[in-house]
């Protein structure tokens, strides 16, 4: 039974879609205003946007990283799942490309695409085939509180094998989390390199410790150390993981919780065009 204090993978998708919907407001809208746009503006909507809208942002990209690295153990398909993100990638990317980048001269010559900056779906995508990926290849031990928690739940033994099986396991996670990174860096995908940084410190917590919000702490570091120390304010997220005990709640339609992305950045850019471009 769930409890109102308890945290559910439902809220913390609601918290994510919230906070997300903020930060593109003030990354199309406000900042659309300030550096698109010839219109003149004041001075304060800098500060507002800068040190309130985009920190409240800040929020979202760790609590949708450590809902598919929980997503991982639930999903019945994962490579059907990874699908469905790497489709949303290629839909959601003129959405992004109106909402954020595009001028007024971009629009009224049908130049949808800017390929020096690609939506974060391409990096959610990244970041969940290198779990899956790792999944098939580390290691086990009874060291791991998941290995532990899987033997006990299922009645098995955790597999023990010689140490040097273990280093080659180790060494193959190592050139996988350091190759997908570098394609993340490559393709030029939100957070870069960093985001699937952030991915593989989540996912190796969580497969250590089993704590979420050491989980969370891990993946807001990365982001802090790897990409900018103005991803600081999303530590929040480890305060918000607390209470979460794996509970699933009363989520929202899976297909709302995809198609919000793309769908409120087609809204956003046509605000953009026919308002302040």
């Amino acid at each position: 039974m769930e409890t109102r204090r308890e945290m559910t993978a439902a809220k913390l998708k609601w918290i994510a879609v919230i906070t997300m919907l903020i930060d593109h407001f003030g990354a199309s809208i406000i900042e659309g205003y300030m550096f698109r746009s010839v219109h003149p503006w004041p001075q304060w909507a800098y500060m507002v946007d800068v040190f309130v809208i985009r920190d409240i942002g800040r929020l979202a990209f760790p609590i949708f990283i450590f809902l598919m690295v929980e997503g991982l153990y639930h999903t019945s398909n994962r490579l059907k799942y990874w699908g469905r993100l790497v489709l949303l990638a290629f839909i959601s990317e003129v959405p992004f490309d109106m909402a954020i980048f595009m001028t007024r001269t971009d629009f009224e010559n049908y130049r949808f695409f800017k390929w020096f900056h690609q939506n974060v779906f391409f990096t959610l995508s990244i970041g969940l085939l290198m779990m899956i990926l790792l999944e098939y290849v580390r290691p086990h031990s009874r060291f791991f509180a998941l290995d532990r928690e899987v033997a006990e739940r299922e009645g098995v033994e955790i597999p023990t094998e010689a140490w040097y099986y273990t280093v080659a396991r180790l060494v193959l996670c190592g050139a996988i989390m350091a190759g997908l990174a570098y394609l993340n860096h490559v393709l030029r995908a939100d957070y870069g390199a960093s985001g699937v940084i952030a991915f593989a410190f989540m996912y190796w917590m969580n497969v250590w410790l089993r704590k979420p919000w050491l989980t969370m702490l891990a993946g807001v570091g990365a982001l802090a150390f790897f990409c900018s120390v103005t991803e600081i304010p999303a530590a929040v997220d480890a305060l918000i993981v607390r209470r979460y005990r794996g509970a699933k709640g009363k989520s929202m339609n899976k297909w709302f919780f995809y198609f919000v992305y793309p769908a409120h950045l087609l809204i956003y850019g046509c605000i953009c065009y026919l308002f302040i471009l």
